[in-house]
This record gives C-alpha cells, structure tokens and sequence, in this order.
C-alpha cells in the first residue's frame, strides 16, 4: 500500500508540477501541436452537478461553485489517445485575466491532491473530428480555489488542458496502454515523463453576484502555561532558550486556543513567517499594562496562509514569547519577579463556506478577543 501512494503521489507531482528532470525527458511528446486540438469553455448555468460539500447555502451563488464544460476536440488527421488517471482531475487550470501578473492572467481552479489508492488509468480514444468534455465546478473535493481571486463582480476566464498521450501510428493501435505501465523498478509510468501538449481555450465572462449579509465573526481566546508533556512536545518553541532559562517568562511554553463563537464557519489569514494575530502585554502589580517592543522585520517569502476553523471549532497551538513573533524584544521580562500577563487575538479572517474550504467574504480586521490574566514569577537567571 506505501508503495502505491508513492507512486500516486510521484506521478501527481510530475502531471501538476513537472518534473524536476524536465530537460531529460526520456519520452518525447507523442501528440499533434496544439494546434491541432480545439478547446471550448462556457458556462453550464442550468447544470444539475450535484452542489458538493463546498456550495450549500449563499456559496451557490458564488463564482467559485459555478460549473463549467471543457470540450476538447481532436481537430488533427490522425486517431489520439489522451492519458488520465481516474481517481485525479483531469491537468485542467482555470485562469482569471490579471494585466499584473508576467503571463496577464492568473490561476485560480486547479487540480488538488489525489484521492485514491491504486492508479487507474483511463484511455481516451479521440478520432478526428471527434470531442470529449469535462465538467467541473471550480471548487470541488478534488480541485482547489483561490477564492480571494474571484469574488463578487465580473472576471474574464479561461482553461488550459495539459494533455498526455500519443497517436496512433499505424491507425487501429493502441498506443497509449504500454505508456500507461509502471515497471517493476519504476513507481511512475512512462507517461508521466512525457512532454504534454498545452492547450488553451476561448475566454468567457463570468459573473459572481455579491452576497447578503452573512453576519458576525466572533471569537474567544484561551491561554494557558503548557504542562510538563505538552511543553517536551513543542521543545521547539524555546529556541534560543538554554535550560537555565526555562523558567523565565519569556521561555514558558504557553498553550492557545482560538474558539470560533460565530454561527458559520471561518477561515483566518495569517503569514507564514510573521504571524502578528496574538499579541501579548505585561505589568507588574499595580502598573499600567505594556506592550512588547519588537523591531521591524520582513521576509521576502512571505506567504497568505488561511486556517479553517468550523462553527465551535477551535484553532490551537503553542508558543514562548521570545518566539511568538520575529523581532520581539523580552529583555524587559528577564529580571527575577512576579508578572501578569495577558494576550489579544486580532484575527483576520472571513465568513466561509459550509465545509470551510474557501472565503465567501474578503479576509478583514475583526474584533478582538482577550485571554484571561495569568501570574507568573520569573526565576533568578
């Protein structure tokens, strides 16, 4: 069985993201240009595609749960055989028009993670003239959205099919099906290491109606010192902490919990590598709370990550303060005393889909949610 999902996991890396020996190729492409394929793309408005665990409720109405058919015709002289594996989308990326970006436009449906155990393949056989399509709605269980790319208004679409197979060649042959093999001392099939053929289709305008107001965001935030276990567990938040330091504040292993008390599902927008959303402030008995300083600091690789939390859900995590955020000053926190604490959630999160997999509203600031105080004594360093 680990042997199959390897092999799985391979060949859905060479067919959605290439393979690292791209120039090394060892089988050509065997298909007509594309130039001798014709793909058409239009919306399916009255299409009965069951909604899917994404799309109940006001997400029905969203860009993202719109279908749509692809329908690629074989328009060369010769007989073609088209290479999927049944258990994966087909190589299919749904693009929005977008004058920013290198190529002027922008992926927004694509392919997701496979979701079977054994490959299966399928082939399709294509005579002249003849057509295959492929339904769709641009978020599903086995596609990914970028739903911040296509909310309300007007977008212009397109779809690009990365096509696998060969031609026949003497007609009446099939010669897709010793492709399709995976050999004894290989976990991917010959036909993964092809070179594809790219097809793109004709533009359409889509629009994504805005939608009613879908209510409050709202949530509660719990901290509380790690125990022994849990603190081991998550050794690697104390980095930059020695073992005369442990008992400092600022290298207590804290345990988060984030609660979404609102009725719908949420997503929340964090960066990878300076996340802000918890905050934390200090005093001592009888003084005013402070914040802890921390210098300015950027990465260049940054990246919008969204955590879905459902309806009563919780988010939860670990932390020091020394690693809680990238910059942060804790010189204040060393000396030996007595220190109340407490922390501020400022999420950044959106309304979302009933099974929480995209937005259905923009990301935004939304009200804060504070911990309870705790008291902590800092040892003698």
């Amino acid at each position: 069985m680990h042997k199959v999902l390897a092999a799985i996991s391979l060949v859905f890396c060479f067919l959605a993201f290439g393979s690292p020996a791209t120039a090394q190729r060892p089988f050509p492409r065997l298909l007509p240009p594309a130039e001798d394929f014709r793909l058409t793309l239009r919306e399916e408005r009255y299409s009965k595609m069951p909604l899917g665990p994404s799309c109940g409720g006001e997400a029905s109405l969203t860009l993202p749960c719109r279908p749509f058919t692809l329908t690629l015709e074989n328009a060369s002289k010769h007989t073609v055989h088209i290479s999927e594996i049944r258990c994966f989308e087909p190589d299919v990326v749904f693009e929005k028009r977008e004058p920013r970006s290198s190529s002027g436009w922008w992926p927004v449906s694509q392919p997701g993670k496979p979701t079977c155990n054994t490959l299966d393949w399928v082939n399709i056989r294509l005579n002249p003239g003849e057509k295959t399509e492929y339904t769709t709605r641009l978020i599903s269980p086995r596609r990914s959205i970028d739903s911040l790319s296509v909310g309300g208004g007007s977008h212009e679409l397109r779809a690009r099919w990365a096509l696998f197979g060969c031609t026949e060649a003497p007609e009446g042959t099939d010669c897709l099906s010793p492709l399709q093999v995976v050999r004894s001392a290989s976990s991917v099939a010959d036909v993964a290491f092809q070179e594809p053929v790219t097809v793109f289709s004709n533009e359409v305008t889509a629009v994504s109606p805005a939608l009613p107001d879908l209510g409050n965001v709202n949530f509660a935030l719990e901290v509380t010192v790690a125990s022994a276990e849990r603190a081991k567990a998550e050794a690697d938040t104390q980095r930059g902490c020695t073992a005369a330091e442990n008992e400092n504040v600022d290298c207590t292993v804290f345990h988060y919990v984030v609660r979404n008390l609102a009725a719908r599902p949420v997503r929340n927008a964090t960066l990878t590598f300076s996340d802000t959303s918890i905050g934390p402030e200090y005093r001592f008995e009888g003084s005013p709370w402070k914040s802890i300083q921390y210098r300015l600091w950027e990465c260049a690789s940054n990246r919008l990550v969204e955590t879905e939390i459902p309806s009563g859900g919780t988010l939860e995590g670990a932390f020091t303060l020394r690693t809680l955020r990238p910059g942060f000053d804790t010189s204040s926190l060393q000396a030996p005393g007595e220190y109340q604490l407490r922390f501020t959630f400022s999420p950044h999160a959106c309304i979302a889909s009933p099974d929480a997999s995209f937005c259905l509203t923009r990301p935004d600031r939304q009200p804060t949610a504070t911990s309870k105080e705790l008291t902590l004594r800092s040892s003698q360093r």
